[in-house]
């Protein structure tokens, strides 16, 4: 049985997670407001000389297919649109977020959970643009999101490690594992965590529901989108120790979304091809 106290200290924790930066909080809010011009955006976001910089590093990926060099944010949302602009900027912000924990014991290499959630992000909009397109932006951030919630349980994962590898299969910590001993898990917890940065209501049962779709309240499609990606990542094996890792895809994921055991080999390569074109490290290159 969880223990009770333990529980709250991560309830707490949640509660206590600050803010998205100011910049990256202010575009998203941005963007949601019609009324708000390309100046007014780029005089936001150019207040961060880091973020800057890495929007016109994923803006001349191959992956966009631009047809000319964008050298300024402004040129930037002409080209690619408010939305598409805005998920460059909670990609680059999430990447500083994730960067500063050492997650192995989730079989992340260093870094790994930051490349492991842009690829679940990549892999969102390609699922959703077979399913449907008009989800698109709004998997995307479903995507990168996913994972959120292993920030705040690592610290307690590293304080119970031994415990909770007790309830696992391997050598890594699993879901199962940290309810049995934490009361919660990742996904739950990550589902808070947007719910405190106010990311709409679709957003937090995405990233609540991603490992059970079929337990969301509606059955949104867009759970089963991200449960669609996060497995296609981990078998191209995306930010991960021990390379690919394959499980079956669920029954109920398979009559929802029409993707069968046969279509996830095809949309694995395609998976990878996108994210190699974004820059991405691919782990299955020779």
């Amino acid at each position: 049985m969880p223990e009770k106290r333990l529980l709250q200290r991560i309830l707490d924790d949640i509660n206590d997670i600050p803010p998205l930066p100011h910049v990256a909080a202010k575009v998203l809010e941005m963007t949601n407001d019609p009324d708000v011009s390309a100046a007014e955006l780029n005089n936001i976001i150019s207040q961060d000389e880091a973020l800057t910089a890495n929007l016109l590093k994923l803006c001349n990926s191959s992956y966009y297919g631009l047809p000319r060099v964008i050298s300024s944010v402004t040129q930037a949302i002409m080209y690619l649109g408010f939305q598409t602009v805005r998920n460059m900027v909670l990609t680059s912000t999430l990447d500083r977020v994730y960067a500063d924990y050492d997650l192995s014991f989730y079989n992340y290499e260093p870094g790994g959970l930051s490349r492991h959630s842009f690829g679940a992000a990549i892999a969102a909009q390609v699922i959703s643009k077979k399913l449907r397109p008009g989800l698109r932006d709004t998997a995307f951030t479903a995507g990168l999101l996913h994972g959120v919630g292993k920030i705040i349980l690592g610290k307690y994962v590293r304080e119970h490690k031994n415990e909770l590898l007790e309830f696992s299969d391997g050598q890594f910590v699993t879901r199962g594992a940290e309810r049995e001993v934490f009361g919660t898990d990742y996904a739950e917890v990550g589902s808070k965590i947007a719910d405190n940065w106010n990311f709409p209501q679709e957003l937090i049962l995405a990233i609540g529901y991603h490992p059970e779709p079929e337990q969301a309240p509606g059955k949104p499609l867009l759970a089963a989108i991200v449960y669609l990606a996060q497995n296609a990542c981990n078998r191209i094996g995306v930010g991960l120790l021990g390379g690919s890792v394959v499980a079956p895809l669920s029954d109920y994921c398979v009559e929802a979304t029409g993707t069968t055991e046969e279509d996830m080999e095809a949309l694995c390569e395609e998976i990878a091809r996108s994210l190699e074109s974004t820059g991405a490290p691919n782990p299955n290159a020779k």
